[in-house]
């Protein structure tokens, strides 16, 4: 198989010569003298690309540049000397200082972008562009008389400035979220992304609109409407960072930079005001903006880490929760074999002693075997084991207030109960335990309402827990005659007697709710449960590509 012409480094230097010659010549009828596009082209290429091929770069922008000064004659020898050097020779000097020295975009694994080190590389670039149009500009012949120098100079200056803040951006961006391969569907990611549809739907219908207004109207409508360009920026940039500057700059410096009126030897003080205006608002807002997408960041690694908690405590709220189940059934097969090795014990003494007593030894044995078995019930009731949550709700809670005197009444609706994840259902009886023994810690509480009903919304499964304490003076008698029950009832539900803060804390690593209310003769306590199975597999948004301070 033949070599790729893309491996051949000469054809790849003379293709990256003859694109960037061909691009010059396109964009030239777009630059202006208060708005060189070339010259955000030129560092755009320089920061991008890699050393070897500066000279191909070089190379390809001697032609276009010789056909552009070939039509001024009349500028003058001297003019059209010093034109004739290539502005590459004294942009490269530069960037390859920054990308030495202070890199704006820094050598690592991820690709980012140090805001700090790119305006300083901006300003340095602004600064050689502005010595070498104003040296050319100082031999030219063209002009009849005496030239402004301090505004056309400045003018020299905030020219190519705004024009690199105009390109750069978005050649950035590109390079951030380039991936090889994955063209197409990163295109397709960024045309549907909230910031492009809210730049397309707010921005561009407000950019023109004002642009129309600053070219018809008087003096002042031009002054409020260049001003206000930059609302609609603002508030993107509060929203999504600098990518809504990188993404909407551009269209604001090409609208009020292309009707500005070019003079051949003057420069307006509204021309000068309007170049900085710009330039302070547009570099403001890329430092606010580089600022919120670090904030941004930060939240969401914040939230991530969170989730990361959460997906931790739910791991081992269930693993404690297998423990426990494994350890509820080794004592009840614990309870088991006691009873056999009791039984076994009894029948041989009755053969060696005929005459004993064994009634109190049996009663004996069998007291120890139901505290085993309560024991087990209490760490993991076998209902719930077997048949299920809304079991172990109807039967084992029912039957320990039952033996306290306390009246319950259990209501479940709703389904999908049996497509939570294990972790929720555990929550969820625990939840239940706990607000169930924390209301019938008032000696007044003489029954118990629980309601549980689980559901779906908008694709996400959730699961509400509904605890009401009927409160009655006239059921104290009756607590203090089952007062031993009543301290028992949290050791038979496996309760840890949490209050309403813990409670909720538990309640919290399932993003769930707790509320309390207080009507006359109840209290109510409610859970909201949400399905930690869903969001462990829902996808997380790629960590965004930001500028680093």
């Amino acid at each position: 198989m033949g070599k790729r012409w893309w491996t051949n480094d000469w054809l790849l230097q003379l293709a990256v010569a003859v694109g960037y010659g061909l691009l010059y010549l396109a964009i030239h009828p777009l630059s202006t003298a208060y708005w060189p596009v070339h010259v955000g082209v030129r560092l755009a290429c320089l920061l991008l690309m890699p050393y070897r091929f500066w000279p191909a770069l070089y190379v390809g922008e001697i032609l276009p540049n010789i056909y552009e000064i070939l039509p001024c004659t009349e500028q003058g020898t001297i003019w059209m000397v010093l034109r004739s050097i290539p502005p590459f020779t004294i942009t490269m000097p530069i960037v390859w200082w920054c990308r030495e020295r202070m890199p704006p975009l820094p050598r690592s694994t991820q690709r980012l972008v140090d805001i700090k080190a790119l305006l300083v590389c901006v300003l340095l670039v602004s600064l050689g562009n502005m010595v070498y149009s104003s040296a050319a500009s100082a031999t030219s012949l063209a002009i009849p008389g005496p030239m402004a120098v301090l505004p056309w100079t400045i003018a020299f200056f905030l020219g190519p400035y705004l024009a690199i803040l105009s390109i750069i951006p978005w050649a950035l961006l590109a390079w951030l979220n380039y991936e090889r391969g994955h063209l197409r569907e990163q295109a397709k990611k960024a045309l549907i992304s909230p910031l492009v549809l809210e730049t397309v739907v707010l921005l561009f219908p407000a950019v023109v609109l004002l642009a129309w207004l600053d070219k018809v109207g008087s003096d002042q409508i031009k002054q409020i409407a260049t001003i206000a360009m930059f609302l609609p920026m603002a508030w993107l940039t509060l929203k999504h960072g600098w990518r809504a500057v990188a993404l909407s700059a551009p269209l604001v410096i090409a609208c009020i930079s292309l009707p500005l009126p070019i003079a051949d030897t003057t420069i307006s003080e509204n021309v000068y005001a309007t170049q900085f205006f710009l330039s302070i608002a547009v570099t403001s807002l890329f430092v606010l903006g580089a600022r919120i997408s670090v904030q941004l960041v930060e939240e969401e690694q914040e939230r991530v880490t969170a989730r990361n908690v959460q997906r931790i405590a739910r791991q081992n709220l269930q693993m404690g929760e297998q423990r426990m189940r494994q350890a509820s059934q080794a004592l009840e097969y614990l309870a088991g074999t006691l009873h056999l090795t009791n039984g076994r014990l009894l029948e041989q003494m009755r053969r060696i002693v005929p005459n004993i007593e064994s009634h109190a030894f049996y009663k004996q044995a069998l007291a120890t075997q139901t505290q085993v078995y309560r024991l087990a019930e209490s760490m993991h009731p076998i209902a719930w084991r077997e048949r299920g949550l809304p079991a172990a709700l109807n039967e084992t809670i029912a039957r320990a207030l039952d033996e306290a005197g306390i009246a319950y009444r259990c209501q479940i609706s709703g389904r999908g109960f049996t497509r939570l994840a294990p972790s929720v259902l555990t929550a969820t009886y625990r939840a239940a335990c706990e607000v169930v023994v924390y209301v019938t810690s008032r000696l007044s509480c003489t029954g118990v309402n629980l309601t549980l009903r689980g559901g779906e919304t908008r694709g996400k499964r959730w699961v509400a827990l509904r605890v009401e304490g009927v409160l009655e003076e006239t059921g104290i008698a009756s607590a203090v005659y089952h007062s031993e029950e009543r301290k028992r009832l949290a050791t038979k539900l496996g309760a840890s007697i949490l209050d309403v803060p813990e409670i909720r804390d538990h309640v919290r690593i399932f993003d769930g709710e707790l509320h309390t209310r207080m009507p006359k003769d109840r209290l109510s306590i409610t859970v909201l449960l949400h399905d930690a199975m869903q969001e462990e597999r829902s996808v997380t948004s790629a960590p965004m590509r930001l500028w680093v301070n």
